[in-house]
C-alpha cells in the first residue's frame, strides 16, 4: 500500500474516521490492527515477521531490564541485540556472502536463500535494536503493555521506511494521545501534499530517465548520462523525502509528531553537515549505536578514522547487500574523515578562506559522484556510466533539450525550490498565509500529481532497503 496511491487514500480515509470516532484509550488497538492490515496488504505472509521481532525485542527489554548487576545486563543485550539481527542477516546477506564474498575465493555460485527480502525489515530491526539497547542504558524503561510496543513498532506511517523511531519519541505519544486538533489535521494534510508533489511530479517523471541509462539502452547521449547522474540526486531525495513527508502528515493528521528526517541536505557545505541533514534518523542511529559504541573518537585521531569508515560502510551495506553499497558507504566513510582532519591544524585556516558557496557545490557533486555507486546494480554499470559521462557524445544539445524539455525543467525548478524546502516553512505558509491563496495552491498540487503519474505511482526506492 503506497502512500501515493488511491488505495491508500481510501484506507487513511476510513482509518482517520473511526480514529475520530474511537474513544482515545481504544487508539492504540485500531493502530496495531491498522497497521497490520497496511503492511499485510503487500503480502500477509510475511506478517509474523514484525510481530516476532516486537515480541522478541519486548521480553527482551524486561529480560535486560532483570539483570543483576551491569556486567549481566550487558551480555543480555548482546544477546538480544545478535537474536533481533538474524531475520535481518538471514533474508538480506546470506546470499551476499555465499555468493560475492566467499564465492570470490571458492567459486560458489547462485542462492542459498532466494527468499524476497521482507519489506520494511531493515528499519523494524534497527527500531527493536534502539528500544533494547536504550532499556540497557537506562534511557527508557522496559514497557510493560505488549500492545504500546506492537503500536511503537508496527505505527503504519513509519513503518516501511520511517523515521527510525527511538522509543522515548513514539510510546509515550501513544500511551497518552491527544484530543483531535484541526491545526494538526490541517498542517499534517498540507505537508503530505508537499510529498505527494516531490513524489509524482518530481520523482516519478524523473526515474524514467535514470532507469533507460542504468538499464542500458542502447544510442544515448552524454547529455542523457548527465541527466540520469543528476537526475537521481533529484530522485532519490524527492523520492525518499516525499515518503517521509506523506508519513509525518499522515500521522500529525492522527495527533502524533514523527522526527524530522530531511534538512535540505543539497545545501550543505561538507559531507559532515550533509549527513546531519539527509536521513537524520539513520544518521543517529549509526551515531548512536555504531560509532559511538566503538570508541567514537575518544581513542585518537587513528580511532576516530577507523570507526568513521567502519560505520559509514556499515550504513553503505545496511542499505543493501552488494559491493557497490559497500563502496558507496566507503566513500562516504573517507570523505567525512577528511572533512574531520581538515578542521584542524594548518588545514583549517586553508579551509575558511573557501566561500561556503564553493564547497557547497563540491560537497553536492561528490554526493551526485557516490550516487552512482549507489543506483548500479554492479560495478560493471559503474563503470559503464563513468565511460559514458567521459566518452558518449555530447552534440545537438538544442534537439536533445526540445526531446527532454520536460525533464530537464524539473531538475531546475528542483535546483530552484530545495533551499526553500521544510516543514517549517509550510506551517508558516498555514499560519500566515491567507486561506484563498494557500489552499488553492494545495488544490493546485493534487492536480498536477494526478495529472501527471494518471493516477498511479512507482514504488518508493527505500522500499527495497
Amino acid at each position: 500500500m503506497l502512500f501515493s496511491s488511491p488505495v491508500y487514500f481510501v484506507f487513511f480515509a476510513a482509518y482517520f474516521a473511526i480514529h475520530m470516532l474511537l474513544p482515545a484509550r481504544f487508539r492504540i488497538y485500531l493502530i496495531v490492527v491498522g497497521s497490520a492490515l497496511f503492511y499485510g496488504w503487500w503480502n500477509p505472509y510475511y506478517l509474523p515477521l514484525p510481530f516476532g521481532l516486537l515480541l522478541t525485542a519486548y521480553f527482551g527489554a524486561l529480560w535486560v531490564e532483570k539483570a543483576v548487576n551491569d556486567r549481566s545486563r550487558k551480555g543480555r543485550t548482546l544477546a538480544m541485540v545478535a537474536l533481533l539481527l538474524l531475520p535481518l542477516l538471514f533474508y538480506k546477506y546470506v546470499d551476499f556472502l555465499y555468493q560475492d564474498v566467499l564465492g570470490l575465493v571458492f567459486g560458489w555460485q547462485g542462492e542459498l536463500v532466494g527468499y524476497a527480502l521482507p519489506l520494511g525489515i531493515s528499519f523494524v530491526t534497527f527500531t527493536m535494536i534502539a528500544y533494547v539497547v536504550d532499556v540497557y542504558r537506562r534511557d527508557t524503561a522496559a514497557e510493560r503493555s505488549v500492545t504500546l510496543v506492537a503500536g511503537y513498532t508496527m505505527y503504519f506511517p513509519q513503518l516501511i521506511a520511517g523515521p527510525i523511531l527511538r522509543p522515548k519519541e513514539l510510546i509515550p505519544q501513544l500511551s497518552h494521545p491527544l484530543k483531535a486538533s484541526r491545526a494538526y489535521v490541517t498542517l499534517g494534510f498540507a505537508i503530505f501534499s508537499m510529498g505527494l508533489l516531490k513524489k509524482l511530479v518530481f520523482a516519478d517523471p524523473i526515474a524514467g530517465a535514470v532507469d533507460q541509462v542504468y538499464d542500458g539502452s542502447a544510442g544515448l547521449m552524454g547529455w542523457d548520462y548527465l541527466l540520469a547522474v543528476y537526475g537521481f540526486s533529484v530522485q532519490i531525495y524527492c523520492d525518499f523525502s516525499g515518503y517521509t513527508d506523506m508519513g509525518i502528515g499522515s500521522a500529525l493528521m492522527l495527533g502524533v509528531t514523527l522526527p524530522t528526517n530531511f534538512r535540505r541536505p543539497y545545501i550543505a557545505t561538507s559531507l559532515a553537515e550533509f549527513w546531519r541533514r539527509w536521513h537524520i534518523t539513520l544518521s543517529h542511529w549509526l551515531r548512536d549505536y555504531v560509532y559511538i559504541p566503538l570508541g567514537g573518537s575518544r581513542k585518537g585521531r587513528g580511532w576516530l578514522v577507523g570507526n568513521l569508515i567502519i560505520t559509514m560502510v556499515i550504513g553503505g551495506l545496511w542499505h543493501g547487500a552488494s559491493w557497490t553499497f559497500a563502496l558507496w558507504g566507503l566513500l562516504h566513510g573517507l570523505g567525512v574523515t577528511v572533512v574531520h582532519l581538515a578542521r584542524t591544524g594548518m588545514l583549517a585556516r586553508l579551509v575558511k578562506r573557501v566561500p561556503s558557496w564553493l564547497w557547497m557545490v563540491l560537497t553536492f557533486h561528490f554526493v551526485t559522484v557516490a550516487w552512482v555507486f549507489f543506483r548500479a546494480p554492479d560495478m560493471a554499470t559503474v563503470a559503464r556510466i563513468f565511460d559514458g559521462l567521459l566518452h558518449a557524445g555530447y552534440g545537438g544539445l538544442t534537439d536533445w533539450i526540445g526531446l527532454h524539455s520536460f525533464l530537464v525543467t524539473l531538475v531546475v525548478l528542483f535546483f530552484l525550490l530545495h533551499p526553500l524546502d521544510g516543514h517549517s516553512r509550510v506551517e508558516r505558509a498555514l499560519h500566515k498565509g491567507h486561506p484563498a491563496v494557500v489552499w488553492p495552491v494545495v488544490g493546485l498540487i493534487w492536480m498536477l500529481a494526478i495529472t501527471v503519474s494518471t493516477g498511479s505511482s512507482a514504488k518508493f526506492i527505500y522500499f527495497d532497503f
